[in-house]
C-alpha cells in the first residue's frame, strides 16, 4: 500500500481471537438471572465489538429486558475472573503480519474500547507490546466507538495523515469509527452477519493472511 507509514489495529476479535471467551462469560449470566438463551450468532450479531452501555440498550432491544450498568460490569467481570485471559489465542496471522511491519519500519497503534490493563498483560504475554508506539483504550475517551474520537486521537498521537495511516477491525462499529476519521479501514472478518455489514470499508477480507498480501 503505497505511502503507508502507519497501522492501528483495533483489538478484541482483530488481533486476539476473544469473541468467544465473552461469549461464553455472558451466556451462563443471561440464562440464569434472564431465563435468555444466548447463542453465538446472536452474540456476534448483536454484541461483539461493543460496549457494556451498548449491548444492555440491546438486552432491552430484542429482549424487553433492563439491567443496570452496574449490576452486568459487576457480573461479567466475576466471570471474566474466572477464566484465564491469557488461554486467548492471537488471530491467525497476527503475529507475522506485526513482525512483518515491523520489518518494514511501518509504526503500530492500538485503538480498542477495551481496557489498558487487559491490553498490557495480554500483549506482554504474547510478546508483542514492545511492538505498539501509540495506545488509545476505553480510558483515553469519552464516548467510544462507532465515534470517531478514538482514531482522531490516534492520529493526534502519531503525528501522520490520514492518507499515510489505516485501520484494521473486524466489525462494523469499529469500522465506521475508522471511516469517520477520515481513514482507510481494512475489515477482517469470516462472521457472515458482519461481512453483510461491512459494505462501506475499504477493503474486506477473511483473514489476517490476505492483509499480509495486500501490504506488500
Amino acid at each position: 500500500m503505497k505511502d503507508l507509514k502507519a497501522v492501528f489495529f483495533d483489538f478484541d476479535g482483530t488481533l486476539v481471537d476473544s469473541e468467544r471467551f465473552y461469549f461464553e462469560a455472558w451466556k451462563p449470566i443471561l440464562k440464569y438471572h434472564f431465563s435468555i438463551d444466548l447463542d453465538f450468532e446472536t452474540w456476534i450479531q448483536h454484541f461483539a465489538g461493543h460496549t457494556l452501555a451498548r449491548n444492555l440498550l440491546t438486552m432491552k432491544e430484542l429482549w424487553d429486558v433492563e439491567v443496570k450498568e452496574e449490576f452486568m460490569w459487576k457480573t461479567t467481570r466475576e466471570n471474566y475472573a474466572q477464566q484465564d485471559m491469557l488461554s486467548i489465542p492471537l488471530m491467525p496471522h497476527a503475529r507475522e503480519l506485526i513482525h512483518f511491519l515491523v520489518e518494514q519500519d511501518i509504526q503500530i497503534g492500538l485503538v480498542t474500547s477495551n481496557f489498558r490493563p487487559t491490553v498490557d498483560r495480554m500483549l506482554t504475554h504474547y510478546d508483542l507490546h514492545e511492538h505498539f508506539s501509540w495506545f488509545v483504550t476505553r480510558e483515553d475517551v469519552v464516548i467510544p466507538k462507532p465515534n470517531p474520537s478514538c482514531y482522531e486521537k490516534a492520529l493526534q498521537l502519531s503525528g501522520f495523515s490520514k492518507e499515510e495511516v489505516v485501520a484494521i477491525e473486524d466489525t462494523a462499529t469499529g469500522a465506521r469509527a475508522a471511516i469517520d476519521a477520515g481513514l482507510k479501514c481494512i475489515a477482517v472478518t469470516k462472521q457472515k452477519a458482519e461481512r453483510d455489514r461491512l459494505d462501506f470499508a475499504t477493503y474486506l477480507f477473511s483473514d489476517l493472511k490476505e492483509v499480509n498480501a495486500i501490504l506488500r
